[in-house]
């Protein structure tokens, strides 16, 4: 019975202990690298005892945002949220709903082909410069289809962060590291494959691009949520994955 009381209690002081550093690290009091304050030093602040501290620990290890390294040079560093474990954790969840690969493109036809309306709507002489330095880019490392790749995912994100919207430039990422895997596989297994493909990508880019300095918004949103339903349709019949959770595996 007296365990049995006392386990609530320690779970509850280790959450607290966890959503104190949580925040350190969110508002970036902690940074990616910084080693956390030494276990004794922790224990001092918080006033708890060794295993209350360490289940702290471990809830923040599990959500990834502190690795614990063992050994002479051991100690606890702090890791910052990525795009990537997001998109994993955001997999499971897809696969439990039994979601596809064409559900993320039309997710992501969604989120991305109103921002570049938005971007039609209104932009600055500095955001046609960057689209267009992108699209440089993507000319310039027309020989190599795995630069290029790199290069054209650059480019969407580019589109969505521009818009200055954080929520959208966050659930963006999560789909774009997912059609990034699928893209990458489908390379992968061509690579005898002329890269048709990506010359018309780009093409596409520069189009847009040239339609979001016109403010042409309604043909701008057209084209991308065309362009994103083309390449899923694509990616798709070459039987790239079957569910989400078969690329991040």
């Amino acid at each position: 019975m007296p365990v049995t009381s006392k386990e609530p209690q320690t779970t509850r002081a280790a959450s607290v202990i966890a959503d104190n550093l949580r925040r350190r690290i969110i508002r970036g009091e902690l940074q990616e690298g910084d080693a956390l304050p030494s276990e004794q030093d922790l224990l001092v602040e918080f006033g708890v005892s060794r295993p209350t501290l360490r289940e702290a620990i471990r809830v923040l290890e599990s959500e990834s945002l502190v690795v614990v390294k063992r050994g002479s040079r051991g100690g606890i560093e702090v890791s910052v949220p990525r795009t990537e474990t997001a998109a994993h954790y955001a997999g499971l969840v897809l696969e439990y709903q039994r979601a596809t690969l064409a559900d993320v493109f039309q997710a992501a036809a969604a989120i991305e082909a109103p921002c570049a309306g938005m971007l039609a709507r209104s932009h600055t002489a500095e955001d046609i410069d960057r689209l267009r330095a992108a699209v440089d880019a993507e000319h310039d490392a027309a020989d190599d289809r795995f630069a290029v790749l790199g290069h054209q995912n650059d480019f969407h994100r580019l589109l969505i962060e521009l818009t200055g919207n954080s929520t959208l430039r966050a659930l963006s990422d999560v789909l774009r590291h997912i059609i990034e895997v699928a893209t990458q596989r489908y390379t992968d297994m061509r690579p005898e494959e002329r890269p048709q493909s990506h010359e018309a990508g780009t093409r596409t880019h520069a189009k847009l691009v040239t339609l979001i300095e016109a403010g042409d918004a309604d043909a701008a949103e057209s084209l991308w949520r065309r362009h994103i339903s083309e390449t899923g349709a694509r990616l798709r019949k070459a039987g790239i994955a079957d569910s989400v959770l078969d690329l991040l595996e």
